[in-house]
């Protein structure tokens, strides 16, 4: 049993999974390794003798990138049944999560050059500050966002009543798919699952 699947809770299942963006991760790296590898490639033409000693660089260069794509893969956002999460961490593991019963605030934020690269960063607030979680520089936000409301609405019990009320859910879904929030297959699965609960 993997790390990530020790810390679902029994009945808890996930209902979308992200990364951080590619983008900004390897951007940076990956052309600092390529100008790395030409300026060894005319260092060893223009000076054979001593040529391998220009690849030390390059070598460092490419090794620090294979270490950011282990750290950048060990980097994963998640929307649960019964919370959102964050788990990174390749040797010494760390994570955050917030139920999505305590969610209060989802705030978004992305520049231009977010927008155009399809990243930005999602802060969750809580009524506890210490289980608020913030999302840095995560892949397509926006569909995070709306998957974590959608899990939220589905869970949320009814007004007035201490249990889940499957019906209420069920039309407050139905308003979401006329809004165009909640697509026809994430209704159907979700409608599936709450006629289940009225059995």
């Amino acid at each position: 049993m993997g790390y990530l699947e020790r810390l679902l809770m029994p009945g808890e299942t996930i209902l979308h999974r992200a990364r951080r963006s590619a983008w900004p991760t390897f951007a940076g790296p990956a052309l600092a390794s390529a100008l790395a590898v030409a300026a060894a490639l005319a260092a060893t033409l223009l000076a054979p003798g001593p040529g391998f000693l220009a690849w030390v660089l390059p070598l460092a260069s490419l090794t620090w990138l294979a270490w950011r794509y282990v750290w950048w893969t060990n980097k994963v956002y998640l929307v649960t049944n019964h919370r959102v999460m964050k788990l990174e961490g390749v040797l010494a593991k760390s994570h955050g999560d917030a139920s999505l019963d305590k969610i209060n605030d989802m705030q978004l934020t992305q520049g231009l050059a977010a927008r155009l690269f399809g990243y930005g960063d999602l802060a969750i607030s809580t009524a506890n500050e210490a289980a608020s979680v913030t999302y840095h520089l995560l892949k397509d936000p926006v569909e995070f966002k709306r998957q974590a409301l959608i899990a939220r609405d589905s869970a949320r019990p009814a007004e007035g009543n201490g249990e889940a009320d499957p019906v209420a859910q069920l039309e407050r879904l139905a308003a979401l798919r006329e809004k165009g929030a909640v697509t026809d297959e994430e209704f159907e699965a979700a409608k599936a699952r709450l006629l289940g609960l009225l059995k």
